[in-house]
């Protein structure tokens, strides 16, 4: 039959115990190494995730924020236009009247000055009649 060795024994119970002894010394420190190295990896991936996620909503605020910031600075352009043109408008009917005034103004001045210079015709008309009628009487 078969005999047990004691030799068989021996050796069996010494690859038993490098077994155990390689599985506490090297393969469980691999396989916490290698277990915390995928944590790692999944969280590194969970936080690019998120900060990826993160920068897109950042970067759509900044978009609208940019969009409406232009839709304020064109509706700012168009009133700064529109008051421009109103402060236009106004300074040239100022300017009209302004202009007005002084033609009227200046034509009642001729007027006067023609009514004076009629006026002081008239007298030495009246003047030079008188000398010339007296030169011809005489």
């Amino acid at each position: 039959m078969l005999e047990i060795n004691l030799n068989f024994i021996v050796v069996f119970v010494v690859i038993w115990i490098l077994v155990i002894v390689l599985t506490k010394v090297f393969f469980r420190p691999y396989l916490d190494i290698r277990e915390k190295r995928k944590k790692t990896l999944e969280e590194n991936q969970k936080a690019q995730e998120q900060a990826l996620k993160e920068y897109q909503d950042q970067l759509g605020q900044i978009e609208t924020s940019l969009k409406e910031a232009k839709q304020e600075s064109q509706l700012m352009k168009e009133q700064a236009i529109a008051e421009a043109i109103n402060e236009k408008a106004r300074l040239i009917s100022e300017i009209q009247a302004e202009i007005k005034e002084q033609v009227a103004t200046a034509q009642e001045e001729l007027s006067h000055q023609t009514e004076k210079l009629k006026s002081e015709l008239g007298e030495k008309v009246d003047v030079l009649a008188e000398k010339l009628e007296e030169k011809l009487i005489n």
